[in-house]
C-alpha cells in the first residue's frame, strides 16, 4: 500500500498555499493517501466478526478476517482472475476460499494451499499467494499497517503499541466509538479537527454545547508535548466582544456556562486528541481514496469499574448522538465542501500551519514516530505564501 504520486501530478493533490501549483509543503501536499510507516485504526473491533470486513483503505481494496482471536488482512483481490475474496467461503479452519474457483489460501501466509476444482494436487499449490498486511487488535479497535507491502512478521514493523495513544492501553480504560466514512480530503479532515477557530463559531448551535457558552474568539500559540503531540494553548481570549461598527457579539446567557471546554492536540500521522475534563476524546482520518477518508471517533474514560460502567451508559445515552452524531456531522458537511487552494489564512490557523509543519518535516526526514519541532510563537504568525519549492518545473 504505497502512494507514490509523480511531480506532473502534484498539483492535482494539492491542499495548501495561495496559489495552485507552488507549495511550502511538498510532501504534505503529495500525501493524499497519507503517510506510510505508521499504524491506522481501522474499525471497532465489535465490527469484526466471523464475516469478512472489506473496505477501500489507501487506494487499495482490503479485506479483514477474524479467526481464534487473530487477525488478518489481506488484499481484496485473488490472484487467478480478480475476484473479491471477500464474497469467498470459509471451508478449512485457518484458510479462506475464493468464492469463484475454490482457491483456498492460508490465513497468516495468504499461500495457496488448495485449488478446490483443480484437485487435490494442484501444481500451484505453495507457488501462488495473495498480499497480506500487518494487522492487530488492541484497545478495542482494528489497526493495520500502512508501509511498503512488507510482509506481517518483518522485524520491520513496528510494535501497533507505538502509534496508539497510550491512554488507550491503560487497563482501567473504557473506550467506545463511531466509524463513519466520509467524503472530503483527509488533510481537510485533520486541519479541521486541530482548527481554532470554527469551534467557537459552527459549533455554536449545536445540541452538544446547548448549555455552554463558547469563546467568541481564542488566540493560542502551538506547543510540544511528550509522544510526539503539539498542542494549541490559549495566550488570550473573550467570551464577547465590541467589533467596531458593527456591535457586541455574542449576546450573553446567563444560563450558559462559560468554562472552557477542550484542550486540542494532533500528532503523525492523523490522530487527534482532545481533553474533555475527565474523559478524552481521539480522532482519526484514515485515506480510502482521494477525496474520501474512515473517520474514527474514539472516548475514553479512566476509573474503577463502576465509573466505566457508568460512562458507558453515559456514552449511548447520549454522548454518542449528540457528541460523535450531530455536534461532529457540522463538521462532515464542512469538510465535504472544503476547497483549496486557493486559501487565505488568519490568525487563527497558526495551529494548522503548525500541523502541515510537523508533517512536513516528518515525512521530509524519512520519519516515523514522534519528532522533535520548533512551534512557532503566537506573535509572529507565518502566513501560508506562494515561495519555495514550485510543484511544476
Amino acid at each position: 500500500m504505497t502512494a507514490s504520486t509523480s511531480p506532473s501530478a502534484l498539483s492535482d493533490t494539492q491542499v495548501t498555499g495561495i496559489k495552485r501549483g507552488t507549495t511550502r509543503f511538498p510532501h504534505y501536499d503529495a500525501a493524499v493517501l497519507g503517510a506510510a510507516g505508521y499504524w491506522y485504526p481501522v474499525m471497532l473491533s465489535r465490527q469484526l466478526g466471523r464475516k469478512p470486513a472489506a473496505m477501500k483503505l489507501f487506494g487499495e481494496d482490503i479485506v479483514f478476517f477474524r479467526e481464534e482471536g487473530k487477525v488478518f488482512a489481506w488484499r481484496d483481490r485473488c490472484p487467478h482472475r480478480g475476484i473479491k475474496l471477500s464474497i469467498g467461503k470459509k471451508e478449512f479452519p485457518g484458510t479462506f476460499s475464493c468464492r469463484y474457483h475454490g482457491w483456498t489460501f492460508d490465513l497468516a501466509s495468504g499461500v495457496l494451499v488448495a485449488a478446490l476444482t483443480d484437485g487435490p494436487k494442484s501444481p500451484l499449490c505453495g507457488k501462488v499467494r495473495v498480499q497480506t498486511f500487518p494487522a492487530a487488535e488492541r484497545a478495542g479497535l482494528i489497526w493495520i499497517y500502512r508501509g511498503d507491502g512488507t510482509a506481517p512478521g518483518d522485524g520491520t514493523v513496528p510494535s501497533v503499541e507505538r502509534d496508539i495513544p497510550t491512554e488507550l492501553l491503560r487497563s482501567d480504560a473504557s473506550i467506545d466509538g463511531r466509524v463513519t466514512t466520509r467524503r472530503g480530503d483527509w488533510r481537510h479532515a485533520a486541519e479541521n479537527g486541530f482548527d481554532e477557530g470554527h469551534g467557537k463559531y459552527l459549533h455554536r448551535d449545536s445540541i452538544f454545547v446547548f448549555f455552554l457558552h463558547p469563546p467568541a474568539w481564542v488566540h493560542s500559540t502551538v506547543i510540544q508535548e511528550e509522544g510526539g503531540w503539539i498542542t494549541r494553548s490559549a495566550t488570550d481570549f473573550a467570551f464577547q466582544s465590541d467589533y467596531p461598527g458593527l456591535g457586541r457579539w455574542p449576546k450573553m446567557w446567563p444560563w450558559k456556562s462559560t468554562r472552557f471546554l477542550s484542550r486540542a492536540s494532533i500528532r503523525m500521522p492523523c490522530s487527534l486528541r482532545i481533553h474533555l475534563g475527565k474523559w478524552i476524546h481521539f480522532e482519526w482520518y484514515v485515506p480510502t481514496v482521494p477525496g474520501h477518508h474512515r473517520y474514527i471517533q474514539v472516548v475514553v474514560q479512566h476509573g474503577n469499574p463502576v465509573m466505566r460502567a457508568w460512562f458507558r451508559i453515559r456514552y449511548w445515552a447520549y454522548l454518542r448522538w449528540f457528541f460523535h452524531g450531530e455536534f461532529n456531522d457540522q463538521d462532515a458537511r464542512v469538510v465535504e465542501m472544503m476547497s483549496t487552494p486557493p486559501e487565505q489564512l488568519y490568525r487563527p490557523d497558526l495551529a494548522i500551519v503548525e500541523w502541515r509543519k510537523l508533517y512536513e518535516k516528518t515525512a521530509a526526514a524519512g520519519n516515523a514516530g514522534p519528532i522533535s519541532i520548533t512551534p512557532q510563537s503566537g506573535g509572529t504568525f507565518e502566513q501560508s505564501s506562494p515561495v519555495s519549492a514550485p510543484l511544476h518545473p
